[in-house]
């Protein structure tokens, strides 16, 4: 067994794309249930049920894909699908970003982003949309025109220091 495909089968990638991996990496169906340990049944319905519309998910068809080094290069596929991207919360909490959505999002390596936690769902926003959101719910409070209360306030104690003044 070379290096790779060690590191696919020995990956906490989904038993259906290490299939998918060791398929892109050459290796026929047979070789595959025997190295996962799978029924060739299994390694089969994944291969076929590729062709009948499902994208393949394999590190070599994805763009994103990329070990990070913290992993010690072993990372799994970034899948997507119609936009919604799956993603996996490492041990630390984090979550990696596929660079489409960085991208999307305008981000660099320390923006900010803002999370809304939903009853079932987080949605994260990049700063523009957040302060978008924040002007939204502040426009019944803004100023409508017409005199503000400070300056009332302010004109009414020139008014009174004017009139101790010449009393």
């Amino acid at each position: 067994m070379n290096s790779e495909t060690a590191r696919i089968v020995a990956s906490d990638m989904t038993w259906a794309d290490k299939i998918r991996a060791l398929d892109a990496a050459g290796h026929s169906r047979a070789e595959i249930q025997k190295l996962l340990g799978k029924r060739y049944q299994h390694v089969r319905n994944v291969l076929e049920g590729d062709k009948f519309g499902r994208r393949s998910r394999t590190p070599a068809a994805i763009p994103e894909y990329e070990a990070p080094p913290e992993h010690g290069g072993v990372a799994e596929p970034m899948q997507t699908f119609g936009g919604v991207h799956r993603l996996t919360v490492e041990a630390d909490g984090s979550i990696r970003l596929p660079a489409a959505a960085q991208a999307v999002l305008g981000l660099r390596p320390g923006s900010v982003l803002i999370a809304e936690l939903g009853e079932d769902r987080l949605v994260i926003l990049n700063a523009g949309a957040a302060m978008a959101r924040v002007d939204a719910l502040m426009a019944p409070f803004r100023w409508q025109g017409g005199p503000l209360a400070s300056d009332e306030l302010i004109a009414e104690r020139r008014a009174e220091a004017a009139r101790e003044s010449d009393a």
